[in-house]
């Protein structure tokens, strides 16, 4: 439960512009970025548990000329508390997240940090009317592919949504939020996006739900003129069968900028299936948007796709592999420079789990990814061997 309240958030910040890129660009094979999802089956009250990792990493600064080899152990206790129903009760709920995660070189010791994360998701539900409150935080300093190296940052996320079910099947929602990045490094570029939206969802039948959103939102970045998007979607959640689910959000969006007015597709989707007990298998798919953090005024366009399976091999043991591909192009949209850097990214984790008990699992991974990046200073290969463990108390 504790890692489902910390993805939820976590995805919102990162899958906006106000980020650099994420999702598995510099995903370190570790500890798995995740905080609070209001969909998942949750125990209630207070759950507390610990990830401990230690891996041996070949490039741990994403360095396209000068690698730095290190051993990396992490450390994650996380605290989560959970109060109501999020699906089916009436009138308060909330849940709660919180994981701090030291991590230590073994012989970059000045480099050691702690990272944390924090989410909050709090709703209440009439017979008519539901609000709902979602928030996230994250303080984290590890390497980013826009950067190029170690990036200390804070990054936020807000979002109040307030809907209006006037009919069974029908709901109209409202919704206003805000996203931020902050870095320490003076020398890259805050940003921040506040947004409105509305929204209609129809319940078309138990097993699908069909809407559509218009969102208006205002996005600054420290040093260049601000950005107005205009966004379009529509989505669908459709689950045939109790073996197969899929989420998908796609539409266009207008963003008017200082050097051009343009528009393009956004995407977000992802399926799950389940051909027999135990196999699963996940898909993922994104395009959209973001700022660069480290070229004053550009912005990049994201595109990627991930997949994954696990099989359970009898007894205590599964099998895992993940893989994925990004691309990122970048684009000068204020003032004037020198752009068109272009990244291919990506990813294979192999990983061997053992649960020892229902509350303890022990797992061996190993992790490669490269960068091939067309800017002579940019792009890495990376290599990546360690074990994690994880556990319930």
């Amino acid at each position: 439960m504790m890692a489902c309240i910390l993805a939820s958030v976590a995805t919102s910040i990162h899958a906006q512009e106000v980020s650099p890129i994420l999702d598995d660009r510099v995903e370190d094979g570790l500890v798995s970025a995740s905080v609070a999802s209001e969909d998942e089956p949750h125990r209630g009250g207070l759950e507390l548990g610990a990830t401990l990792a230690a891996a041996y990493d070949d490039n741990i600064f994403l360095s396209k000329t000068k690698p730095v080899a290190d051993m990396v152990y992490r450390i994650g206790p996380t605290v989560a508390y959970t109060e109501g129903d999020a699906k089916d009760g009436k009138e308060g709920f909330i849940q709660f997240a919180y994981r701090p995660t030291g991590v230590i070189y073994g012989e970059k010791a000045s480099d050691n940090r702690v990272d944390q994360q924090a989410a909050i998701i709090a709703a209440w539900r009439g017979k008519l009317t539901k609000i709902t409150y979602t928030g996230g935080v994250q303080k984290l300093g590890d390497a980013t592919s826009d950067t190029g190296r170690q990036t200390d940052r804070v990054e936020f996320s807000n979002e109040i949504r307030a809907a209006w079910i006037p009919r069974e099947k029908i709901s109209v929602e409202l919704a206003a939020g805000n996203r931020q990045s902050n870095y320490a490094d003076p020398a890259l570029f805050d940003s921040s996006k506040i947004y409105g939206e509305v929204a209609l969802r129809y319940a078309y039948s138990p097993k699908t739900e069909l809407g559509m959103a218009y969102q208006v939102g205002r996005f600054q970045v420290d040093g260049a003129s601000e950005q107005f998007t205009h966004q379009v979607t529509g989505t669908i959640d459709w689950q045939p069968r109790e073996k197969f689910h899929v989420k998908l959000e796609a539409g266009a969006e207008h963003r008017t900028t200082e050097n051009r007015s343009q528009i393009n597709p956004v995407v977000e989707g992802r399926v799950d299936w389940t051909p027999r007990q135990g196999t699963k298998l996940y898909l993922t798919g994104y395009q959209r948007e973001e700022a660069s953090a480290f070229y004053a005024g550009q912005n990049y366009r994201v595109k990627g796709l991930t997949a994954g399976v696990s099989q359970r091999l009898g007894g205590k043991w599964t099998a895992r592999l993940e893989g994925g591909r990004e691309t990122a192009s970048y684009t000068q949209v204020a003032g004037s420079g020198t752009s068109g850097r272009k990244d291919a990214i990506w990813f294979v984790r192999p990983a061997l789990e053992y649960r020892i008990t229902d509350e303890f699992d022990i797992s061996l991974f190993y992790r490669v990814s490269d960068n091939s990046s067309s800017a002579s200073a940019f792009g890495y290969s990376q290599r990546m061997t360690g074990v994690e463990l994880n556990y319930k108390f």
